[in-house]
């Protein structure tokens, strides 16, 4: 009973650090979004945040800690928090990471919000984390544009798994 009325540290976001390029080089002063969505806060409102690449294409996000009840309410503790960092260019949408993830940090997620490293030419992956011994799902699903290796992780494009990046670039 006492449950339903603490508040929760939600992690809406850890701290974001990435870079943008095009063909290698730094895309300089291109606006990146940072879209949050929780049901537990302000009844699921978007919070939405912008940034801007630096000279050398760098951009960072502070993190997003906030407050709520709902994941010591029954009904509300397995509410996901719906993440989405993206950049326009003209028509195009770039995703640089797409995914839900439950209210408390996971590791190997918030690790690789540190290296959200990305070129415009990169196609779009899905990947599967292994974030099972962190308190996560065994195949997290992140979509995203950016190329990353590891044992816990698992890349695939056009449903077939990826062995090496070059490939991709190759075709």
């Amino acid at each position: 009973m006492f449950g339903l009325f603490k508040r929760h540290s939600v992690e809406m976001s850890p701290e974001v650090r990435g870079r943008i390029t095009d063909g290698g080089n730094p895309v300089i002063g291109m606006r990146v979004a940072r879209s949050l969505v929780y049901e537990g806060y302000e009844n699921g409102k978007e919070q939405l945040e912008h940034t801007f690449t630096d000279e050398s294409g760098y951009f960072s996000f502070e993190p997003l800690i906030i407050k709520s009840r709902k994941p010591g309410d029954i009904f509300g503790q397995n509410i996901p928090v719906m993440q989405a960092i993206y950049v326009e260019r003209g028509d195009k949408l770039y995703k640089l990471w797409n995914t839900s993830k439950i209210w408390h940090p996971i590791k190997p997620l918030s690790d690789l919000l540190l290296q959200l490293n990305a070129d415009l030419k990169n196609e779009k992956m899905h990947h599967e984390i292994d974030t099972s011994s962190d308190g996560g799902r065994e195949q997290h699903v992140v979509m995203s544009m950016c190329y990353w290796r590891g044992k816990h992780i698992q890349t695939y494009y056009k449903n077939e798994l990826v062995m090496s990046y070059e490939d991709i670039t190759n075709s």
